[in-house]
């Protein structure tokens, strides 16, 4: 779509009908969306770090990448459209599958009651050639057909294998199950509600592998927050973790390749914007301050591109989603104090 020149001002992209639209401030976006329930707003649902990329998954539109642009300086901003598919239904999750970013579509009928069939294909990968999703199989699924009433609206990882939920629709009384696989290659087997509630919790401090570990310590002291979920380009460190105690839950990028020559890298930042950097070894963590949102605007997910940091926002208010978007900007030029 674009070649973007991330610099000392922000660059603000709201997601439209049409794809991401540029916006001379974050203030054109208030009052421009109406508030409607989260599985039928336009938002990045989920964000992943895809090798040197950062790839959202937009509710009823289809993929966002922001991709070191390979002909010179910049960041490529590219659109993979899902089409009237991908517009009637919710993506429930997005996860690295073979290496792969996959988006699960369901259909939600919390808010209201569609007609639309259940979403067959259900999952979708991005192809860095070609223009559109692309359908991917799953066989550990196939035991839960839309032809049978099968959807199925969560998918995750715990600490002990994949979770999935699956839920029988169209009968006079839902069936759900909970079940798990211990590596998506094999059979599932059903599970309790607790132990499906469980794989969602974060993991303790002690679970993260270092220098992970004592970065997310440090991080902890200085943001003062309560837990930290993390994109990352390992897949083993794309997790949530937690500590034993009160605080805002924030958002955080982590490389432990980020530079050979400085280490790993932590970024992270709370919905507000205030924001950390950990670098690996250094004495002490750096603040720094995201351009700043419209009230009752969030940041809810945060990447690095190079030197350029992408944080998705969103307007929210309750269960209801209204305007919301990305913001991208040269690393460089943040505000640190």
């Amino acid at each position: 779509m674009a070649i973007l020149q991330a610099g000392e001002y922000p660059l603000w992209f709201q997601f439209t009908d049409d794809g991401p639209v540029l916006l001379e401030t974050i203030d054109d976006a208030i009052f421009s969306a109406a508030l409607v329930p989260w599985p039928l707003a336009p938002h990045a649902r989920f964000t992943l770090a895809w090798a040197k990329d950062i790839v959202m998954a937009v509710n009823g539109d289809g993929f966002i990448r922001l991709s070191p642009w390979e002909g010179g300086p910049g960041i490529g901003l590219y659109r993979a459209a899902g089409g009237e598919h991908w517009q009637r239904y919710t993506v429930g999750a997005f996860v690295l599958l073979e290496e792969r970013p996959v988006a699960l579509l369901y259909r939600d009928d919390r808010f209201f009651d569609s007609d639309a069939p259940l979403p067959a294909p259900r999952l979708w990968t991005l192809d860095r050639f070609l223009p559109a999703p692309q359908p991917f199989a799953l066989p550990v699924l196939d035991g839960f057909t839309p032809d049978d009433g099968w959807d199925i609206d969560a998918l995750r990882r715990g600490k002990d294998g994949w979770y999935f939920r699956a839920v029988k629709k169209g009968a006079a009384r839902s069936e759900i199950r909970m079940l798990r696989s211990a590596d998506l290659a094999r059979e599932s087997e059903q599970v309790s509600l607790g132990a499906f509630q469980n794989a969602a919790l974060p993991l303790p401090l002690s679970a993260a592998p270092e220098p992970l570990r004592e970065m997310l310590a440090a991080l902890f002291a200085a943001a003062g927050c309560g837990a930290v979920t993390l994109v990352s380009p390992e897949p083993d460190n794309a997790r949530s973790y937690a500590v034993d105690r009160e605080g805002t839950a924030i958002t955080g990028f982590y490389s432990g390749t980020a530079d050979a020559a400085a280490g790993a890298l932590l970024l992270a930042a709370s919905p507000l914007g205030d924001g950390i950097v950990i670098r690996q070894g250094a004495e002490a963590v750096r603040r720094f301050s995201l351009p700043p949102l419209p009230e009752n605007f969030a940041y809810t997910e945060i990447g690095v591109i190079g030197d350029t940091i992408a944080a998705v926002w969103e307007e929210q208010d309750g269960y209801s989603i209204g305007a919301a978007g990305f913001m991208v900007v040269r690393n460089g030029e943040l505000d640190y104090k």
